[in-house]
């Protein structure tokens, strides 16, 4: 029995000692600094003070079109998506580009990261804004934000698109990250540093774009943003939303899907799930992997205006 007490004993020791190592890595390599006031300064940003914080937007066109509403994904925040909200006022609607809490220049609140979260902060910027009705368009994980707000509000949804929608998935590394102390220094020390990563190898066409990119990183570091991605991967990523997709399709509102055949990051095949029970939807295919409708912005401002044109004159 001394014997196994002595394994035992040490078996204990060496796993309290790992994780404490593994606290004190996690406690010794923040990345975040800075400070979200002074990184709002000199942006073209609105502010609505909402319940949950603080919510930073951009409003284009006339107060009178019909309004759009642009909700984007996980980790790119609105301002990759300027030039689409742009291009879809000069055809006629007043486009609102919002970041969602814990991105961009908006506040990140330590609160649950959820999908109740994200539709509340909708709705009451909706209500902020006065607008009662509008079109929706979400990208990635921004998909199942608008869908779920349709299911949720449907009375003030007049149209809805989609970009490389968000379905269902089964990542491994995304089930890490939901670990408790494992996910948080695993995203510390690799998602994080790899999103910066990648933002660096985009493209530096011009003065304009270098800028974005930069600013993009910056908001990685901000405080609580790294808490807003741990908690909104643990609420919403790797959740299975195609009976949402399903809810609302029994629904007639008129919706766009667009999404990449190449994409390595949502499979293609879980889109097509979705189209499956959207008989009537508009698609549009095209290549260039998920982040791909960076690339083609003209041509997806025209189809989605086309597709509105068109459903909502009938």
């Amino acid at each position: 029995m001394t014997i196994f007490s002595g394994i035992f004993s040490n078996t204990i020791l060496i796993i309290l000692t790992f994780l404490i190592l593994l606290l004190l890595v996690y406690l010794f390599s923040s990345f975040e600094k800075g400070n979200l006031k002074k990184f709002r300064q000199g942006s073209e940003y609105e502010f609505a003070k909402l319940s949950q914080g603080t919510t930073a937007y951009r409003d284009f066109g006339d107060k009178n079109d019909p309004a759009i509403i642009v909700i984007h994904g996980a980790t790119l925040p609105s301002e990759g998506f300027i030039g689409f909200c742009s291009g879809l006022s000069a055809k006629g609607y007043r486009v609102i580009c919002y970041d969602q809490y814990g991105r961009g220049y908006s506040d990140r609140p330590i609160i649950n990261y959820d999908m109740q979260l994200y539709i509340e902060q909708l709705r009451e910027l909706l209500n902020f804004l006065s607008i009662k009705e509008a079109i929706l368009y979400g990208s990635s994980m921004g998909a199942p934000i608008a869908i779920n707000f349709s299911n949720k509000h449907k009375e003030r949804v007049l149209a809805i698109g989609l970009q490389v929608p968000l379905v269902h998935s089964n990542s491994k590394v995304l089930d890490l990250i939901k670990v408790p102390v494992v996910g948080n220094l695993f995203l510390r020390t690799f998602g994080i540093p790899f999103a910066k990563n990648r933002a660096e190898q985009w493209a530096h066409e011009n003065e304009g774009q270098k800028d974005f990119i930069n600013r993009y990183i910056a908001q990685l570091s901000l405080p609580g943003t790294e808490y807003s991605l741990l908690s909104s991967i643990r609420h919403i990523a790797n959740k299975d939303f195609l009976p949402d997709y399903k809810i609302f399709s029994e629904s007639n509102i008129p919706i766009h899907v667009a999404y990449a055949s190449d994409d390595d990051e949502i499979d293609p095949k879980t889109v097509k799930e979705v189209l499956n029970l959207l008989p009537d939807a508009d698609t549009f295919v095209f290549t260039g992997g998920h982040g791909g409708g960076g690339i083609i912005v003209n041509e997806l401002t025209d189809l989605f205006s086309d597709f509105l044109s068109k459903r909502l004159d009938q």
